[in-house]
């Protein structure tokens, strides 16, 4: 991609959880597609390495050491945006995960519950609380929040899926006070994403055995996911392309939620 082309031409994004999985395959592609790229990565070694990997391929981008569950660290990332690039028009918020530990909220233990709301739920809310404002103040863009399909339909992740759903009504509050000011915000629902962490968690536990059963592949009729195909729903969010979808939950699960 030549530089001043592509879908995200112009503008600056910022990608959390950027050092693996979607989120590393999402700053790739919004760095193909002409975007300058900040890597928000609470791993140094994973983060510099995407970043290097973006640099090499022609594009623009920074690393930025970034723990999304501390709001120090998460105001010192935009503010080193800003100061890198001079804007922020895109913010896709990808860091979390679930854990092996989770299950039933009766057998759980409560740290597994307080990780994923700090994690996924918290995580999302700080870069909306700091990455917003910088949104408005470049002039408007769009904000994509990772969820998840275990949001729209029952799961015996219980954590998870309750900071997943929080996420959601996040998303619609966020859209229904800023949208005024020039700011969208959607909400992507992944189902399983065979991104290298799922991957090692498919070598055994519940998750391997699913996919050796053949019950993994059942629950996604269409399509089992990798890390790509949520980028390329990703950059459509965050470019003009999707303006007049605001406040949206989109799911991409392989039509595991239809069923």
């Amino acid at each position: 991609m030549k530089p001043g082309s592509g879908r995200l031409a112009g503008k600056v994004a910022l990608v959390t959880g950027a050092g693996s999985g979607i989120g590393r395959a999402s700053a790739r592609l919004f760095a193909q597609e002409g975007a300058s790229v900040v890597i928000a990565e609470i791993s140094s070694e994973l983060g510099s390495a995407a970043a290097k990997e973006i640099l090499e391929d022609g594009g623009r981008a920074s690393f930025v050491q970034t723990d999304v569950t501390d709001e120090g660290s998460v105001e010192r990332a935009f503010a080193e945006t800003i100061s890198a690039f001079g804007d922020l028009h895109v913010l896709f918020n990808c860091a979390g995960g679930s854990v092996p530990e989770d299950g039933l909220a009766t057998e759980i233990d409560l740290g597994v519950l307080e990780h994923s709301l700090d994690l996924d739920l918290k995580g999302t809310f700080l870069c909306c609380r700091h990455g917003i404002p910088r949104i408005i103040e470049s002039g408007g863009g769009s904000v994509v929040n990772a969820s998840s399909v275990v949001a729209l339909k029952g799961h015996p992740l219980h954590a998870y899926s309750a900071a997943k759903g929080g996420i959601l009504s996040l998303t619609r509050a966020l859209a229904s006070s800023y949208g005024g000011q020039g700011v969208r915000v959607n909400a992507i629902c992944p189902g399983v994403v065979l991104s290298e962490r799922i991957r090692k968690r498919m070598e055994g536990g519940q998750l391997g055995r699913a996919a050796e059963d053949g019950s993994l592949e059942q629950a996604h009729p269409f399509a089992i996911g990798v890390p790509e195909d949520i980028a390329q729903i990703a950059l459509f969010l965050a470019s003009d392309e999707s303006r007049m979808i605001h406040g949206a939950t989109i799911p991409a699960e392989g039509g595991m939620s239809a069923y």
